[in-house]
């Protein structure tokens, strides 16, 4: 393992970087400064997200500006992906292959053999609370179980920085909050700095207060979340529930000071909530689903809501 970055040192680090697609536009005169920790990148779809890690990882190239990473640039730059790992946000696990064989295949891409590749596989998966489903197929594991071996793979080579693309979508809360402190145990207890995407500024917050908001291509807030959640708390935010047996969560949630409406999906196995304070709720929902009985199968914002918020932001 190579050793890790200092506290003085830049993750990340992008200055006036442009990448545009025809005429679209995937970010725009984008400055932005990550140092070592954990950072949150939060935006809605086609935000510049992707584009902005696509950057970073060096499989394309900017058409204006410049972004470093670990203090070198990443663009035909092959030496440098051993310091870095990445876990995406679509399906790339090959479904009839054991967690076992998926790690190996990882750790055989990085170079890595033999009894060295074996102990590590070992320990990622312990690491990730894998250890007793690598035999198994990966096609029949569940979403967190999934997540939690497409962070093994990134870890497989031990990097320095660990980019995860969206890693608590499509999982149930709980699953989310064993996620999360999996992240915050990567930076705290293994010392890797770790850039992480999402949705949800408010499970961000539990994970870092280091945040930066991405809109239309350009960061138009950095800094700690506790600067800009009071701008947020102020605009309605929606949240979709899904699940079975979701009215007992709902008649609860409307006895809640911040719940705003709670509204039936048209096959009543899912909810729309309204809620004026999300830190309180997301804070509370746990304790509310254990209380009304019902299984949460996943939890999203919804992204037209997302970009109510961010134009609120930026005075659109």
């Amino acid at each position: 393992m190579t050793g890790r970055a200092s506290e003085s040192d830049t993750v990340i680090e992008t200055v006036a970087l442009s990448k545009w697609y025809g005429e679209v536009i995937g970010v725009n005169n984008f400055n932005l400064r990550i140092r070592p920790g954990i950072t949150g990148i939060v935006g809605p779809n086609g935000s510049g997200k992707s584009t902005l890690f696509k950057l970073a990882l060096g499989l394309i190239r900017p058409n204006a500006g410049d972004i470093t990473v670990l203090g070198e640039k990443p663009w035909r730059n092959a030496p440098l992906h051993s310091s870095i790992g990445f876990c995406p946000d679509y399906e790339s696990l090959p479904t009839e292959a054991t967690g076992r064989e998926y790690l190996r295949l990882i750790g055989g891409l990085h170079g890595m053999k033999d009894d060295t590749l074996s102990k590590r596989t070992i320990e990622v998966s312990d690491l990730v609370g894998m250890r007793r489903a690598l035999d198994r197929k990966t096609g029949g594991y569940s979403r967190g179980m999934k997540q939690r071996m497409k962070i093994a793979g990134a870890l497989i080579h031990d990097p320095d920085l660990l980019i995860l693309d969206e890693p608590l979508s499509g999982t149930d809360p709980l699953v989310r909050k064993e996620l999360i402190d999996l992240i915050k145990s990567l930076n705290k207890d293994h010392g890797h700095s770790v850039v992480v995407s999402s949705h949800v500024l408010f499970e961000i917050e539990r994970m870092t207060h280091d945040v930066v908001l991405i809109y239309k291509g350009r960061a138009v807030a950095t800094g700690d979340i506790y600067e800009i959640r009071d701008l947020i708390d102020k605009h309605p935010h929606n949240i979709i529930v899904e699940g079975e047996g979701i009215e007992s969560l709902a008649k609860i949630l409307l006895g809640e000071g911040y719940t705003v409406s709670v509204a039936y999906g048209d096959d009543r196995n899912s909810i729309t909530v309204q809620v004026l304070r999300p830190d309180d709720f997301f804070n509370r929902l746990p304790e509310l689903i254990q209380q009304s009985g019902c299984a949460v199968r996943t939890m999203y914002s919804l992204d037209d809501n997302l970009e109510a918020i961010f134009r609120y932001l930026v005075g659109r």
